[in-house]
Formats: C-alpha cells, sequence, structure tokens
C-alpha cells in the first residue's frame, strides 16, 4: 500500500486525466441502460406462472389483460364502436367485452345476467385490454385520449406510474438528498469547502457505478431509484475518516503530501473493512432465486467499490489540489463533545443491558410476523390511479382475469373443466370456447376472431373472471383452488396465467429466499469482522447489535397494524445490516484503541466523546435519505422502503452509542480471551473482582479442609 499511496501522490494529473474519461464514458454508458419495471420479470424461469405465461404467448402469440378500461355508453352500439377504436389504439393487442361472451343477436335481458353486468352494468362498459407495455406512459395515454370520461386500472398503470416515477422522481429525490447531505456535513466539519470535496468523492463513485450498469443491460426501476442516493449515504463515511486521518497527519507537522500518503496507509485498511461488510450485505442478495435481489445487490456492491476506489485514489487528488482553500475556509465544528452520553451509558449500563433483553423476544417475533404485500399496488388517496381504480371497483366489484390453458380436443374433459370452475363462488365468468360456440358446430366454420383467443394448433383456452383482489389470502386460495380443479381434470397437463397467479409464485419464492439471504449477510458480515479484529466473540457482540436494531424496525409494522413489501422487508434486513454494521466496527475499533491505554470506563468516554461526532453525519445522512425517498417517491415499494430505512439507520445509530458500549464493558475479559494479540489495559476494577472471586474461591478450600477433622479426631470420637 505504501507504493501505491506516493503513486497517487506524485501522479495527480494522471489520476485526474484517468477519472475525468472514466466519468464521460459512465455518462455515455447510462444512457444505454435498459430499465425494467416489471417485478414478475424476476421470477424464476421455472416457476409455473413463468411457465404459463410463455406458452400464452407461444400458443396465442397474446398476453392477458393487463388492463380495465371503463367508459359511459348510451348504447350497446357505442360499446362495439368503443371497442373498435381501443383495437386500433397504439400497442393494445387485444380487447375483451360483452360481444366476447354472449350472443348480441339475441336480448341482453335474456343472457346470463352475472355475466353481461361483468362487463355492461347501469350504463358503464369495462373492457379487459391486453397491450403492449413497452413504452406503458405512452400507451396509457392513448387510452386516455379515447374518451373524455374514461376510467383505467390494472398492471398496465402500474408500469406507467413505474415508469413516470423513475424517470421523474429520481431528480428531485438527489436534488433534496445532495443539499441536505451537504447542510449536514457543513455542521459536522471544520471547512466550508470539505462537503463539496466529499460530494465530488463520492458523486464520482455514483457515475462510475450507474455508467457501468452499461454491462449489465438492463436493471429493474428499484434499483435505479434508489441506488445512487443509497451508495451517497452509504459510503460517506469512507471520505470522512480519510478526511479526518489527512487533517491529523497535518497537524502532526507532515507536509500535504506526505499526510496524503500516510493517512492512505492509515485509513485503507479500516475503510477497506468498512467496504467489505457492506458489500458482502449487498452481495447475499444476489443468491435469491427472485432476481430483483440480485438486481439491486450486484449494483450496490458494484457501488460500494467504486466508492471505495474513488475516496483512495481520486479523493487524495483532489484534497491536495484544494487543500489550501480548505485551510482558509475553516470554521469552528458546531456539533459538540459527546462525552456525556458516554457518562450516561456508564451510569445506566445495567438498565440499558436489561433494556435490550427485554426489546429482543418482542422485536424478534413481531418482525417474524408481519402481513405483508407482494406487488406495488399501493397509491395516495388523492391521486388519479386511486380514484380511477375505485370507481372501477365501486361499479364493477374487485375482479381479476386468470388464463387456464388446458389440452385441445377433449369435449367432454372441457365441459367438466368449465362446470367445476363455474362452482367457485369467487368466479364469476368462464369464457371458452365450448361456452361460447356450438360444441356441435365444427372449428373450421367458426370465424377466425372468435377462435382466435380461445383455442390454437394445441391447446383451448379457458378466460376466467373471478371476484378477488390482486393479493391476499382470499386470492391465493382461489388462484390454489382453480390449479386442484385444474389438476384433477388435466393431472399436471394445464397451464394457469394471471397477475394473482404472478403474486402467488412471487409469494412462494420469495419467502424461500429470506433465511438464505439473512443467514449468508450475517454470516460473511460476521467472518469479515472476525477477520478484521481476529476476534472470535467481536462478531457476535456487533452483528447482534444490530440484529437487534433490525428486528425492532421491522417489528413496528406488525405492531401498528400494517401491512408491508415483502420485497422492501427483505431487502431491508440485509441492507440496514450491511450499511450501519460500519458504525459498530468503528466504534469497537476505537475503544479497542483506547483501551490499550486506558480502562473500560475512561475508554468509553473517550471513544463516545470522539466516535459519535465522526458517526452522526453518516448516520443522519441515511435517515434524511430514507425519509427523502418516504416523501417524494409515489412507488409505494420504494417510498416504504425509504420509511423502513430512514427508522433502521436511527435505531442502529442509537444501539450502536447506548447497547455496544455497554455490552463492550461487561465482555471485555471475554474479548480479551478471545481475541488474538489483543493487550488491553490492566482494569484495577475488573481485576480486583476476578482476584477476590479466585481469593474466595480458594478460602473455602481452605475453610473446608480446615473443617475437616483429622484422622486422630476419626480415631478418637
Amino acid at each position: 500500500m505504501r507504493k501505491l499511496s506516493y503513486f497517487i501522490v506524485r501522479h495527480r494529473k494522471l489520476i485526474m486525466v484517468v477519472f475525468i474519461i472514466l466519468c464521460v464514458l459512465s455518462v455515455i454508458g447510462m444512457t444505454q441502460v435498459k430499465i425494467n419495471y416489471s417485478l414478475q420479470d424476476y421470477l424464476p424461469k421455472d416457476v409455473p406462472s413463468t411457465q404459463a405465461i410463455d406458452k400464452l404467448s407461444e400458443e396465442f402469440d397474446m398476453t392477458l389483460p393487463n388492463a380495465q378500461v371503463m367508459v359511459p355508453i348510451d348504447s350497446i352500439q357505442e360499446g362495439l364502436q368503443i371497442k373498435n377504436d381501443l383495437r386500433r389504439s397504439d400497442g393494445v393487442i387485444s380487447v375483451l367485452w360483452l360481444d366476447d361472451s354472449v350472443d348480441l343477436a339475441v336480448p341482453i335481458e335474456m343472457a346470463d345476467q352475472a355475466t353481461v353486468e361483468g362487463f355492461y352494468k347501469d350504463g358503464m362498459a369495462l373492457y379487459q385490454v391486453a397491450i403492449n407495455t413497452n413504452d406503458a406512459e405512452s400507451k396509457l395515454e392513448a387510452i386516455y385520449d379515447l374518451h373524455e370520461d374514461v376510467r383505467v386500472s390494472g398492471n398496465l398503470v402500474d408500469l406507467a406510474n413505474a415508469q413516470f416515477s423513475s424517470q421523474h422522481e429520481i431528480g428531485r429525490i438527489t436534488l433534496f438528498v445532495i443539499p441536505i447531505a451537504l447542510i449536514i456535513l457543513l455542521i459536522s466539519t471544520h471547512s466550508w469547502l470539505e462537503p463539496f470535496v466529499f460530494a465530488v468523492a463520492i458523486g464520482v463513485g455514483i457515475l462510475l457505478n450507474m455508467g457501468t450498469n452499461f454491462f449489465i443491460k438492463e436493471i429493474s426501476f428499484i434499483t435505479q431509484t434508489i441506488a445512487a442516493v443509497l451508495q451517497l449515504a452509504v459510503s460517506m463515511d469512507y471520505a470522512i475518516f480519510l478526511l479526518n486521518q489527512f487533517n491529523q497527519l497535518r497537524q502532526e507537522g507532515y507536509d500535504a503530501e506526505e499526510a496524503m500518503a500516510l493517512g492512505i496507509q492509515k485509513s485503507v485498511t479500516a475503510i477497506a473493512s468498512s467496504a467489505m461488510t457492506t458489500v458482502f450485505g449487498f452481495l447475499a442478495l444476489i443468491f435469491m432465486r427472485f432476481s430483483l435481489g440480485a438486481d439491486l445487490g450486484l449494483v450496490m456492491a458494484k457501488g460500494i467499490l467504486f466508492s471505495f476506489i474513488s475516496v483512495i485514489i481520486f479523493m487524495p487528488v483532489l484534497l491536495l489540489g484544494v487543500y489550501k482553500f480548505i485551510d482558509k475556509t475553516t470554521h469552528r465544528p458546531f456539533i459538540p463533545d459527546f462525552t456525556f452520553l458516554g457518562r450516561f451509558v456508564i451510569k445506566a449500563r445495567w438498565g440499558i443491558i436489561i433494556l435490550g433483553a427485554i426489546l429482543i423476544l418482542p422485536g424478534f417475533l413481531g418482525s417474524r410476523s408481519n402481513k405483508f404485500i407482494y406487488g406495488n399496488i399501493g397509491y395516495p388517496d388523492d391521486s388519479k390511479i386511486f380514484e380511477d381504480r375505485q370507481l372501477i371497483n365501486d361499479h364493477f366489484g374487485i375482479n381479476q382475469q386468470l388464463s387456464l390453458l388446458v389440452p385441445r380436443g377433449n369435449i367432454p374433459k372441457e365441459l367438466e373443466l368449465e362446470e367445476k370452475l363455474e362452482s367457485v363462488p369467487e368466479i364469476k365468468s368462464v369464457i371458452s370456447y365450448v361456452s361460447t360456440v356450438d360444441k356441435a358446430i365444427p372449428t373450421d366454420v367458426v370465424p377466425e376472431d372468435q377462435l382466435s383467443m380461445l383455442m390454437s394448433d394445441n391447446y383451448s383456452n379457458f378466460i376466467i373472471t373471478a371476484e378477488m383482489p390482486g393479493e391476499g389470502d382470499k386470492t391465493f386460495r382461489v388462484v390454489e383452488e382453480v390449479r386442484q380443479i385444474a389438476h384433477s381434470v388435466y393431472d399436471e397437463n394445464y397451464y394457469l396465467n394471471g397477475l394473482s397467479v404472478v403474486m402467488m409464485d412471487m409469494k412462494t419464492t420469495i419467502e424461500a429466499d429470506e433465511k438464505i439471504v439473512n443467514g449468508l449477510a450475517i454470516l460473511a458480515i460476521a467472518l469479515t469482522i472476525m477477520f478484521a479484529f481476529k476476534s472470535l466473540t467481536l462478531p457476535l457482540i456487533l452483528v447482534l447489535t444490530i440484529e437487534l436494531a433490525i428486528w425492532i424496525n421491522l417489528s413496528v409494522p406488525y405492531f401498528s397494524n400494517i401491512e408491508i413489501s415483502y420485497v422492501g422487508y427483505l431487502i431491508i434486513s440485509t441492507v440496514q445490516l450491511g450499511a450501519t454494521v460500519d458504525y459498530a466496527i468503528f466504534y469497537t475499533d476505537k475503544y479497542l484503541t483506547h483501551r490499550r491505554t486506558m480502562k473500560r470506563k475512561q475508554a468509553i468516554l473517550k471513544t463516545s466523546g470522539t466516535v459519535i461526532k465522526s458517526l452522526l453525519p453518516p448516520a443522519l445522512i441515511l435517515t434524511c435519505t430514507g425519509l427523502v425517498l418516504n416523501m417524494i417517491s409515489s412507488l409505494s415499494i420504494v417510498s416504504e422502503l425509504g420509511e423502513i430505512l430512514a427508522r433502521g439507520a436511527v435505531l442502529s445509530f442509537t444501539m450502536v452509542i447506548f447497547l455496544l458500549p455497554c455490552l463492550l464493558y461487561y465482555f471485555d475479559f471475554i474479548i480479551r480471551k478471545t481475541t488474538r494479540g489483543l493487550h488491553l489495559m490492566h482494569d484495577e476494577v475488573l481485576h480486583h473482582r476476578l482476584h477476590h472471586r479466585k481469593r474466595s474461591s480458594k478460602n473455602e478450600a481452605t475453610n473446608s479442609l480446615a473443617n475437616k477433622p483429622s484422622h486422630t479426631e476419626r480415631s478418637n470420637p
């Protein structure tokens, strides 16, 4: 590292030119990255719903309806005209309406009224429309332009909103996060210029990260929305730590170049250890079968590495260019000394330990008992999306469409299947070849447009409308019942498709991922801490401290009776651990440094007085980043993730400054015995207690021997 540090110091112009070129290439690369807005695309290829989607596309060259369009009409003829207009709209693949279920040559009063009211009720027509989702925003706008009073809901609206939010809100989020971060840094640093150096250094890391997504080709809208601000919040402490080392060495009398070279050497190990724990936390997400985790995990792990590279290589070049201006813009730090918190922790240590122990069980159980949402279906009550969905649901009920493909040709089996499906209370209608065309009529005389959606060369398509929400216990029960019916008639030879089916498979897949991902994250981070400190007990203490904060954080929705996104729940479990365990590592490292020359109480006082000032800025930045995501994003999954992230940062910081010192205090002797090469100062109180116990044991043994009767006494009673 010595050679590299002096190379950086002596070849500043070359390094600056290289980073400028890389930044330009990254800007170009960013424009070439595709954004995926569909969560169902991240399901494994072998789950039933993914196979059903592929089979439907292969056999029928169509997709299931992904939009419900409600329009007021004065007559059936007007309804048919609007259906034709919808068919001609940009990107529309198919339109289902009343004429696909009943014969309009016969008065609709004579048709099954439950079927009729699924498409036409009280002057309102409801069309089930399948639309190409490429550029969903423009496709949705085209639908709205068809009629002045059109209402739309469904997956198309979710995708269009995801596109709009990720494209337009990311700029607003960044514009809020950067000034907030700068204000926090201005308050906590010694110069008016230092925060801008931090921002540029981390900004370069963010630019390199987002630009190199070009090699991944495609990222999710969730990753696109949160990656940059999360990288800023998580890696800012690397820059702070290097600058503190640089300033300290200059105060000791080193010139700027020598101070920077030595500063890199002294800080690189600590920064690398901190970065690696965060990287391993994110890399654990790669092992999710639901590949959204791999999408976010890979981008964020890459981002942390780029922040590390930027801080160690680019930031020294930047600092050596502007340090004279930094000296001219110094100001007194506005953050107070936190030694008083150390004194409080020492006085209240038993109470803090007891409180922490009390919180473990309810926190753990509460975090494991939440009610979950598996899609992105929440919107503000005052939004047009919410209003449209509510109006459609109020008028026609909450309905979902399913597509069931079965082998073609066995009419008796198809009739049996339809009869069993119609017996399910939640199923309002079943559209199939056997229900719309007389079974005695040969298929070759049936009009092509009537046949194309219901029959392919190999499969018959049953289009099912069920009264149920997109997900939830009721929905998953109905989906399972339809699967059992299909299995009873066709064994395994069927394909069930639909948004509700996707949600059920997403639920099954994500829940299976949880134990693997959390276990890997904890194991990887614990091993990193173990090798960094050469200790067997410190990984347990540090991970427990942050895990308790995570359990409390994720139990809040349970005790508040609020449903949360399972995707956000799983991501935050690893993100909070990886992002905030740095606080515990930094505190412990400084504590052990002071403990070598101080007693336990003095070491805690000294550590709290200095370390909290360094931990507070990154914790505040991470908290504010989460709050900005929560307040600005209209995507429920992103907004909720922001809220949990903000609360998690506060809880982790609180645990580190209150609970961790108590654990270090009481486990001091065990830490000393289980940490290789650790030499701590002799603590008289601790030594006295241990010596007293040994002496008491020795005295008890002596007294026992003294009270034992001698051979002579036993012989002469």
